[in-house]
């Protein structure tokens, strides 16, 4: 009686061990089947409709040029920051400056005194901003941009979608729904973008987002379009 019963553990254990390895097996399969049909769904998505990307019209405009610093309050309408060497040669009184809070209000003000002396505890050059009307803070701590000049007709770009190549750059363009590597001769920078002196003609559509997957000559499919940016940033 002993045997059979040790018997028939035995069997139901090797009975749930292969259900068990069964199972396993049938839910890789079905997982890989998956993949395998999600890569195949990529691959024919691109080849019927191309590479999603996003493009931005280029055109020539005048654009702003902006100074980032930071600042904090002496009262509720003047402000004071630390800027290093390299800002401070860029600010004069008089500048206009604005802020915008995280609420969405947007304030705006002048430069009212930029300090020509060094000083000794930050080893930075003090700078004051006056604001018409009462700021409300939603941190102490706020960044304002400083109008510090206009570059007049010009291209500019997003920094992000500019590539160095061999000590060379490139930016992706569509042409007839197709991608381009175009070369480009960049001039100033700040910030948030960059001036393009040869390489891009008004009208031009430069691809700012999904450039990463693009080889030249790949068909695209436009999702969306942006603006070009006015400002810099």
């Amino acid at each position: 009686m002993k045997k059979r019963e040790f018997f028939l553990r035995v069997l139901i254990g090797l009975g749930c061990i292969v259900v068990f390895t069964f199972l396993v097996f049938w839910r890789q399969h079905i997982v890989q089947t998956k993949r395998d049909q999600a890569i195949v769904s990529t691959i024919a998505e691109w080849e019927m409709h191309g590479k999603p990307v996003i493009v931005q019209n280029i055109a020539h405009q005048d654009v702003k040029i902006y100074e980032k610093i930071t600042i904090t309050p002496v009262s509720k309408k003047l402000f004071e920051g630390y800027v290093t060497k390299d800002i401070q040669e860029r600010l004069r009184p008089g500048q206009s400056v604005d802020i915008n809070q995280e609420q969405g209000e947007r304030f705006f003000g002048v430069i009212s005194y930029v300090g020509q002396a060094l000083n000794v505890a930050t080893g930075m050059f003090r700078v004051r901003v006056a604001f018409d009307h009462e700021v409300a803070l939603s941190n102490h701590i706020i960044v304002a941009y400083v109008h510090t000049g206009t570059l007049n007709d010009v291209i500019s770009i997003p920094n992000e979608i500019i590539t160095d190549s061999d000590g060379e750059f490139f930016i992706w363009t569509v042409q007839d729904g197709r991608a381009h590597k175009q070369n480009v001769l960049l001039g100033e920078r700040n910030g948030y973008g960059t001036v393009v002196l040869q390489g891009l003609v008004d009208g031009d559509m430069v691809v700012i987002q999904g450039q990463t997957q693009l080889l030249n000559g790949d068909k695209v499919g436009i999702v969306g379009d942006k603006e070009v940016a006015r400002d810099i940033p």
